[in-house]
């Protein structure tokens, strides 16, 4: 009959991971007494492993434990969890590689075998995107290229008609002048004559010298006039537009139309661009038009009233307009939604669909005045001229802070770079 085992307490800790217990007469494996728990501190996982002594007597005493076979099972559960994400995600990355693989043969191109109308099978080049956009590429430069041929033809047929012209006005004057000369010089020549005659001679030729002497004096103030007026200058003076259009002459004209509420600065703006000086703002009835010249760029600019009334009546001036100015008082922040609404009407209008659109913010030099920055929040520019050529310039028209910059930007946009400053 066998004998069963007495246990003995364990006087000394455990020694991870397995404490061993002494059962000298019994036949029964020592693993029956071994790691029966799994201690679940924090501490212990370094060596979680615990006998059924040790969970009453030795290092892991008090702690949390788990039976050994359940904590396997969980792990053992969360192992295959972890297997089958692992395949998921292998799965994954090995298809997303294989789309890496079918986007560079997309790019690159490359050759792939086909079957003809008869069965027979050969290799036919296929294009990648790469090569489909450097013929796009060279297709878009290829059509620039018969464009700007086609504007270089227009622009030197612009030129060869004004050389032509001005060749024909000037052979003309030529031909005038010479008789001009030729008439003076007969001129000379009858009073020289009538100088030698006797004294009844000149006294009956008084009447005819008289005339003469006064078609001269008409022939001489004719020229005084004409040489006034012209300059005999060799110089062509070519600017060159945006859209490469050619412009012969000192100054090329723009037309602009300066809109805005009433008494935002219109007017001052447009006496100080012209005059350079401070005028007093009077409320606009109708409308003011003056040329202002500014490098090599000549401004028609239309100034127009903005009281209530007078609005409807802005439609009138956008024919041929260019450019369209909107001037905005930074002071009157309860006016500013009033200023956005007339603005947006504007940008609704087709004839104003290609004109450039300048803001001026007036009156920066005020105290409190809306700032450039928070204007353009304030208004929602950037949403509100999508999609056109606009700027906003903070200027004083009082003192013409701003006024020339905002002429640059025009300038800019108006014509092409690098002939700015040919004046």
């Amino acid at each position: 009959m066998r004998t069963r085992a007495t246990r003995r307490p364990c006087t000394a800790p455990c020694v991870p991971p397995t404490c061993v217990l002494t059962a000298p007469s019994s036949p029964t494996p020592p693993a029956l007494w071994q790691n029966t728990f799994v201690c679940l501190e924090e501490a212990c996982q370094s060596g979680p492993l615990m006998c059924c002594v040790c969970k009453e007597y030795g290092k892991h005493q008090g702690h949390k434990h788990a039976v050994l076979e359940t904590e396997a099972n969980q792990i053992r559960a969360s192992i295959l969890d972890m297997a089958h994400c692992i395949r998921t995600f292998t799965d994954e990355v090995s298809e997303y590689s294989r789309k890496l693989v079918g986007i560079v043969q997309q790019i690159e191109g490359g050759e792939q075998i086909v079957e003809d109308g008869v069965g027979m099978a050969h290799t036919e080049h296929v294009p990648g995107t790469a090569e489909s956009a450097r013929s796009c590429v060279r297709a878009y430069f290829a059509d620039l290229h018969e464009t700007l041929c086609r504007q270089e033809e227009m622009a030197l047929s612009v030129v060869d008609a004004h050389v032509r012209e001005r060749l024909i006005w000037l052979r003309q004057q030529q031909e005038d002048m010479t008789i001009l000369l030729s008439q003076v010089s007969t001129a000379c020549l009858h009073c020289e004559k009538t100088l030698q005659q006797d004294d009844c001679r000149v006294v009956l030729a008084k009447q005819e010298i008289s005339c003469l002497l006064e078609t001269l004096q008409k022939q001489q103030h004719q020229f005084t006039e004409l040489a006034d007026h012209i300059q005999l200058d060799a110089g062509i003076p070519v600017t060159f537009t945006k859209d490469n259009r050619v412009h012969i002459g000192p100054k090329m004209e723009i037309r602009v139309v300066t809109l805005g509420l009433d008494g935002a600065g219109k007017t001052t703006i447009l006496f100080k661009l012209k005059q350079d000086e401070f005028m007093q703002p009077i409320p606009t009835i109708g409308f003011n038009v003056e040329t202002v010249e500014y490098k090599n760029l000549k401004f028609t600019i239309w100034d127009v009233g903005g009281k209530h009334k007078l609005r409807p009546l802005w439609k009138h001036y956008y024919l041929n307009t260019q450019a369209v100015v909107f001037v905005i008082d930074s002071c009157h922040r309860d006016r500013l939604m009033e200023a956005h609404s007339e603005l947006a009407k504007l940008l609704t209008e087709k004839e104003l669909r290609d004109a450039l659109l300048l803001i001026f913010a007036n009156k920066q030099d005020v105290p409190g005045a809306v700032s450039v920055e928070e204007m353009t929040e304030l208004l929602s520019l950037h949403k509100l001229c999508c999609g056109r050529s606009w700027h906003i310039q903070g200027c004083d028209a009082r003192s013409g802070m701003g006024l020339h910059e905002g002429l640059d930007w025009l300038s800019r946009q108006l014509v092409a770079a690098g002939v700015l400053d040919v004046a």
